[in-house]
């Protein structure tokens, strides 16, 4: 009996040694209330259901009396800024508009961001929509921006709000070919923008033509506008798409039967999305949040099937994030063998 006592406590220090050396020290650290703001979108999109999910699974987790707010305004252009100044602790953010902040680039010039951190990146998969009815292809002919542009027609243009990524990359695109907003306006157009919720029934009502969207697949207003009213995706040039890539919008290509009524692959551009944070997120908080973020895709999966594109073996790479890690979220890749 006192062999076998002998050669077992060898094994047993080991272990205890590895639980109070390394990563058990770290996360069990969290022994106070830990009281987070998480910056996502309106309540119904896609971006909400996300961190909805995400501030569930972090309560049952965290210590007794933590809590996660989860804010539900902002967007893609916004939440950068929302972050850096301090109003939020975690956010939701397109890797493009992430970068942008960083460097202070487009509609962030002036304004560098050096504070924001990344925790998880590569989430989903989105795409940028250019949508037409049917019934104004059938009017007018114009099938293609390129033909939009050449007769300058008065155009009813629909999009989501300031804050969004959707009209920055509707003003990209309309740029390539010689369009913006205020065009179209001159041309005796409009320019609408709504929340992402409303624009299906104005679309349906034919009260737009053109619709520009920024959303993942299985997105709630993309999905009831393709099933309610008669509708086709526009695939952009491979020009446009190369210029766009240069401003951070990466060349993707949507597989066909995304969405119903589209059947053909659509070759458009991805902004990604990042769950993003600051220097400021304490390193053990860090952890955690990646740790849970990477752990618990199944049940996220759950909630918004988007998600399942959403590889955490790679969600550190900085195509994926396009900003630096967070040093809690560097050090959980590392001691998962992720990253080297």
């Amino acid at each position: 009996m006192k062999k076998k006592v002998f050669v077992l406590l060898p094994i047993i220090l080991l272990v205890l040694s590895v639980f109070f050396s390394g990563t058990a020290t770290r996360v069990w650290a969290l022994d106070k209330p830990v009281k987070l703001v998480f910056g996502a979108m309106r309540i119904g999109t896609s971006w909400y259901i996300y961190a909805a999910t995400y501030s569930k699974i972090l309560e049952k987790d965290l210590p007794a009396g933590s809590s996660v707010e989860v804010l539900p305004q902002g967007g893609g252009i916004a939440n950068p800024l929302v972050l850096a100044k301090g109003k939020v602790d975690v956010a939701l953010s397109n890797v493009a508009t992430a970068k942008w902040a960083y460097e202070g680039l487009m509609m962030y010039e002036g304004k560098a961001a050096k504070n924001l951190r990344a925790l998880a990146g590569g989430l989903n998969k989105v795409y940028v929509m250019v949508i037409l009815r049917e019934a104004f292809i059938k009017k007018t002919g114009i099938n293609s921006l390129q033909k939009l542009a050449d007769r300058k027609y008065p155009i009813r243009l629909i999009c989501k709000p300031k804050g969004s990524t959707a009209p920055p990359s509707a003003q990209m695109i309309l740029a390539q070919y010689g369009m913006s907003f205020d065009k179209i306006k001159e041309w005796g157009g409009s320019v609408t923008q709504v929340s992402g919720g409303q624009i299906p029934a104005v679309v349906r009502d034919g009260r737009a033509d053109i619709w520009f969207e920024v959303a993942p697949p299985g997105h709630p207003a993309v999905t009831e506008g393709m099933l309610t009213a008669n509708l086709r995706m526009l695939s952009l040039p491979e020009k446009v798409r190369k210029a766009l890539a240069e401003k951070g919008l990466s060349p993707d290509t949507m597989p066909a039967n995304t969405f119903k009524g589209q059947t053909e692959p659509i070759k458009t551009v991805n902004p990604g999305t990042v769950i993003a944070t600051t220097t400021r997120l304490p390193e053990e908080v860090a952890y955690f949040l990646t740790k849970t973020i990477c752990e618990n895709k199944k049940e996220l999966v759950a909630a918004h099937a988007s998600i399942k594109p959403f590889v955490p073996e790679k969600a550190w790479l900085l195509e994926n994030t396009g900003i630096p890690l967070h040093p809690g979220a560097e050090r959980y890749y590392r001691e998962k063998g992720w990253m080297k």
